[in-house]
């Protein structure tokens, strides 16, 4: 006779490790996920910051480009002042304290509103841009281009134009300064 023998496995001792496993895997992959979008989060500000950055950089450059046009439209050497209150600034003129830090460097908001010439239709900035230019250099004697001819030179007047441009957000301010050279009769 044959007998059924059925199998009997022993049984074992279970204490859910498979769970722990799989808890612990899920632990890191949620890990992972909130590296990532912490990532994501930091360089998307990141490229706001620079595109704030560039938008005030423009702004600058603009406001570079009005000053250098104003002073190619004048016929004569316009007059300048410690007070700037003939549109051109005397040499360091801006500069109240001299301390030897550059006043560019120093001032605010509230005095570039104040004592600068604002370049109107600039969009998406927080505010207009704003330039000074000074006076810092005029001579009169010297050999034009042409040295060796014994010809004179005409008046040159070194004006350093200096631009303040804001972002979008306000946060970006950039300023840029360039020197235009100039003969006058």
């Amino acid at each position: 006779m044959l007998r059924n023998r059925q199998r009997v496995l022993p049984r074992r001792n279970q204490r859910g490790a498979i769970l722990i496993v799989c808890l612990v895997f899920l632990t890191v992959l949620t890990l992972l996920a909130v590296s990532g979008m912490d990532s994501s989060v930091t360089e998307e500000r990141m490229a706001g910051n620079m595109q704030d950055y560039n938008q005030a950089f423009e702004a600058a450059e603009v406001a570079i480009e009005q000053g250098e046009l104003w002073l190619g439209a004048q016929i004569d050497l316009p007059t300048s002042s410690a007070a700037g209150t003939a549109d051109v600034w005397s040499a360091d003129g801006p500069d109240a304290d001299a301390d030897g830090i550059g006043w560019w460097l120093e001032r605010d908001a509230a005095w570039w509103t104040a004592n600068g010439e604002a370049v109107a239709g600039v969009g998406e900035v927080s505010a207009q841009p704003t330039y000074v230019i000074e006076e810092i250099f005029t001579s009169t004697d010297g050999q034009s281009l042409a040295i060796g001819t014994g010809e004179l030179s005409q008046t040159r007047v070194l004006h350093r134009v200096t631009a303040r441009g804001t972002g979008g957000s306000g946060n970006s301010e950039v300023m840029l300064q360039s020197t235009y050279i100039r003969t006058y009769d």
